[in-house]
């Protein structure tokens, strides 16, 4: 291809692949004919538009809180979630295959995990090491006996999947706990459906929308209610939780309550929901807590997340958990080799897709081999909850080998051997300051399904991460990677249903707002207190910040005294500030605008975005838009020192933002109890504010 052609400077930066599979290109550098469509609509758009949708793209993002707990960030652990402008696109065909594979995949892990809570022939037969089984911490050996509804245990299920340069799909994970990213790769849907709109309808992009319909309706299938309605919650950890933002977004886009586990009480070996107007029935939860975090009675003493008696109402059959406890045994590297037999045994089939070669060091023969081939292999923990990051062979020297084969004899069937993966590229959407360039870079995508009566149905589409850079061997969203939407295209018309909008029926014309939690409702009422505390601060230093900069200390005299009256007695100053000269009084106002760390208006901001993450699946996008700007202005002034001018430009902005926010709770709530609360805390505040003022004034 000519370098003069507008292809060939989109492409400049693009490497080749070498011995990698390219997922846009085709050997002979051309696009691949799925590609083609897009590949012509970025060819004939100018570099400086790539930049600004690029940019436009990570705005929306920021615009509508999309986040990614990276702990241990020193910037703060909100990190903005990273969406490529440019989708994975597969083919109908090729995924029709992919398709298959999981639903059996699926299939088979859940009848592991019912036999190996059950009548355990797959040990007694000897497909399953013992050793594999009860020496992985994630077998819990209270919820053995347990007969799920409809015999599903496992009613989310996630692959991590690679492909190989050959173009084959291999299965690099399993992930059977409370698998991650669905709503993230929703999230990625809705933005990037925006950003290429007539060309999303011309390729016949499948939808996600009959997944997550899919998902809600079996679980209210199986709930143990006898009623029209079962009463569903998602529980979550916490907002200290990596994927706290996909919990809330999941809660909303299915249409049921975010719970943590101390909204939740066990009465009568029934789980409860606490309410303000009382205790209510909840017959399905489906979580994203850890398997041994949710009974502190019988699974894990302290555990602070989870609730107490919930083993035995699930042993009950009283409420339906997804995915079912105990699930977490699966997810280990260890199973992977033997997962062909079992399928043979269990299906009477061939495994569909392989898994990448994994040896588990508990078998004598495999450790003998890994040591022998210790330069060609990854080492990894065989449990997830070792935490152990992967260790290279290849980057090992002599010693480093001997100190890996020596740590693996010790423990051996503590840690599992895999072949090297060579990841796939796919393009990436680099801006610069004279435009953009596609850059290769190595992805992984994570497919979802889910059970149903009729088998499981697997999302059509996924989650597609994106390394920093081509030559990467892992991908992680905590070590700075990217997500990409993922295409999967139809061959006949596609279906327009979307769980955003629903039509009204019946059931939904009834009172709302009474499965309130308690803690909801708290939290409602303290976000309308520190809302008016901030409305009230930020005025008050407007108004002490325009009278230093505009009158002399004779004029101003005897307003003064009441302004500094208030500053003292709602604690932005201290008794020692104001009484200097009119400089050190300016730097006193600037730092409780600006500084977090002492009283004033930026540690009240702070307050009430910590109490806001508690209501995020309350609060309506244009909520959070506001307290984003707020978030980002108060990220912004940490450490800095601004004049004057831009103190007062920035007092104006949040106070118009906290008008934005009386506006919204005023004329774009329910009125119902939170509501109510909200404006209880508001009114308080305020009565509380002015009569400080009229007692100082």
């Amino acid at each position: 291809m000519p370098r003069e052609t507008p292809a060939a400077d989109l492409l400049s930066a693009y490497l080749p692949a070498g011995t990698r599979y390219d997922e846009m290109l085709a050997a002979t550098g051309s696009p691949r004919s799925h590609w083609q469509q897009l590949f012509e609509q970025l060819s004939a758009t100018p570099s400086a538009a790539l930049r600004d949708r690029a940019q436009w793209l990570q705005r929306q993002v920021r615009e509508n809180g999309v986040t990614y707990n990276v702990y241990a960030d020193p910037e703060g652990a909100d990190r903005p979630w990273e969406l490529d402008m440019l989708p994975l696109i597969l083919p109908a065909e090729e995924w029709s295959g992919i398709e298959a594979a999981i639903q059996q995949r699926a299939t088979l892990l859940n009848e592991v995990l019912l036999d190996v809570y059950g009548e355990q022939r797959l040990i007694a037969e000897g497909l399953l090491p013992p050793a594999l089984v009860f020496g992985h911490s994630g077998y819990l050996r209270p919820c053995r006996g347990i007969k799920p509804p409809g015999g599903v245990m496992l009613h989310m299920y996630a692959a991590d999947l690679a492909r190989a340069p050959d173009g084959r799909w291999w299965v690099v994970d399993d992930r059977t706990q409370a698998p991650s990213g669905a709503g993230y790769a929703l999230e990625n849907r809705l933005v990037i459906s925006r950003l290429y709109a007539d060309l999303f309808r011309n390729l016949r992009v499948q939808r996600l929308a009959g997944f997550f319909a899919t998902l809600r309706d079996s679980l209210a299938h199986w709930a143990p209610s006898g009623r029209a309605a079962p009463v569903s919650v998602l529980l979550t950890p916490g907002p200290h939780n990596e994927t706290y933002f996909e919990h809330t977004y999941l809660a909303r886009y299915l249409g049921i309550p975010l719970v943590e586990g101390g909204d939740l009480t066990v009465r009568e070996d029934k789980v409860w929901l606490k309410t303000l107007s009382g205790l209510q029935r909840v017959h399905v939860i489906l979580r994203r807590l850890d398997d041994d975090y949710c009974d502190p009675l019988e699974l894990r003493s302290d555990s602070a997340l989870g609730i107490s008696g919930l083993a035995q109402a699930v042993r009950l059959g009283n409420v339906l958990v997804a995915n079912g406890l105990g699930s977490n045994l699966l997810e280990t590297g260890a199973l992977l080799g033997f997962l062909p037999e079992l399928c043979e045994r269990m299906l009477g089939e061939p495994l569909k897709m392989p898994s990448v070669a994994t040896w588990w060091c508990g078998e004598p023969a495999a450790l003998a081999d890994v040591v022998r081939k210790l330069d060609r292999v990854v080492i990894k923990g065989a449990y997830s909850q070792m935490r152990v990051d992967p260790m290279f062979g290849e980057d090992l020297d002599e010693r480093g080998r001997a100190r890996v084969a020596a740590m693996l004899k010790a423990r051996p069937q503590m840690y599992v051997a895999q072949e090297l993966v060579q990841l796939s590229q796919a393009p990436v959407c680099a801006p610069n300051a004279s435009g953009a360039q596609l850059r290769a870079s190595a992805i992984g995508l994570r497919v979802y399904a889910c059970a149903s009566p009729n088998g499981y149905v697997v999302m059509p589409g996924g989650l597609t991460r994106a390394a920093t850079g081509v030559d990467a061997r892992v991908i992680s969203m905590q070590r700075g990677g990217s997500s990409k939407d993922t295409w999967v295209l139809s061959t006949g018309p596609v279906s327009s249903f979307s769980l955003l909008k629903r039509e009204t029926g019946a059931q939904d014309l009834v009172r709302t707002g009474l499965n309130l939690s308690s803690r909801v409702v708290e939290n409602l009422y303290w976000f309308g207190r520190h809302a008016e505390r901030c409305d009230g601060m930020a005025r008050l230093l407007r108004l002490a910040l325009l009278r230093v900069i505009e009158e002399g200390p004779a004029e101003r005299s005897k307003s003064w005294s009441g302004i500094l009256g208030v500053l003292h007695s709602t604690g932005i100053f201290s008794e020692k500030e104001g009484a200097a000269d009119d400089s050190a009084t300016a730097r006193a106002l600037r730092a409780a605008v600006t500084d977090d760390n002492r009283p004033g208006l930026a540690s009240g901001l702070k307050q009430l975005l910590r109490v806001a993450s508690q209501l995020r699946e309350r609060l309506s996008l244009d909520n959070w838009r506001t307290l984003n700007h707020m978030a980002r202005r108060l990220q912004g002034g940490r450490g800095r020192k601004i004049p004057v001018s831009e103190t007062l430009a920035e007092l104006d902005r949040d106070i118009a933002s906290f008008m934005t926010l009386a506006g919204f709770a005023l004329d774009g709530m329910t009125r119902d109890l939170g509501w109510r609360f909200m404006s209880i805390g508001r009114r308080l505040e305020r009565l509380q504010f002015q009569s400080v003022v009229l007692q100082r004034a």
